[in-house]
């Protein structure tokens, strides 16, 4: 059973210093906000680590938001800008350019480049969600396509099956994943989702 009943409940609790309300908007937001960072760092450890410091200032930031959304705002604009200081700092601006292609000449990022890759980041953390709840060899194939990177024949040679099954359950799985998002009404943008899959080795 949910701790909170809706993000008004959860938001309330959270301006009123619950601990567990903390916990939960860590847990909801972390992993997407480590895979938006890496867009811009290219390093996924010291993503975590900016995003570690974002939670840390939140915490100690006047709880004066007034909706679930000015604070999911809030979260992704500071691991922006701190990702950002990073790279600049570490004196990568041609690499920058090269990993986030979105920087412009005078270092912002347009805002509609910047949404689509915080629901990028949202996206990927639903499918790994609904990966877990794939069946045992379906979800096994999948993650070792989607996570390990690895094609068609490395699977069937690692597995010893034949590369058919593994095509097959590949498919199964992109199905079985597109009908748990559609069934959760993700409003994420059709392109997004298929560049993801289609991205997948064959």
């Amino acid at each position: 059973m949910l701790p909170y009943i809706n993000d008004t409940a959860l938001l309330c609790a959270f301006r009123q210093g619950e601990i567990r309300a903390g916990k939960v908007i860590f847990d909801t937001y972390f992993h997407p906000l480590c895979l938006f960072a890496e867009r811009i760092t290219g390093n996924i450890l010291q993503s975590e680590d900016i995003v570690a410091e974002v939670f840390e200032k939140l915490m100690l930031t006047p709880r004066d938001f007034s909706a679930m959304p000015k604070l999911k705002s809030f979260l992704y604009q500071s691991v922006h800008n701190a990702s950002l200081n990073y790279v600049i700092a570490r004196k990568r601006h041609s690499a920058a350019h090269d990993q986030v292609r979105y920087l412009t000449e005078n270092e912002r990022y347009d805002h509609e480049e910047v949404q689509n890759e915080i629901m990028r980041a949202e996206l990927i953390q639903e499918i790994y969600m609904a990966m877990e709840k794939l069946p045992d060899k379906c979800g096994q194939i999948f993650k070792m396509i989607f996570v390990e990177d690895l094609s068609t024949f490395e699977i069937a040679e690692k597995l010893q099956i034949n590369v058919q099954t593994v095509r097959t359950q590949k498919a199964r799985a992109i199905e079985l994943i597109r009908n748990a998002l559609v069934k959760k009404n993700l409003q994420f943008p059709v392109v997004i989702y298929f560049a993801l899959l289609l991205d997948l080795p064959s």
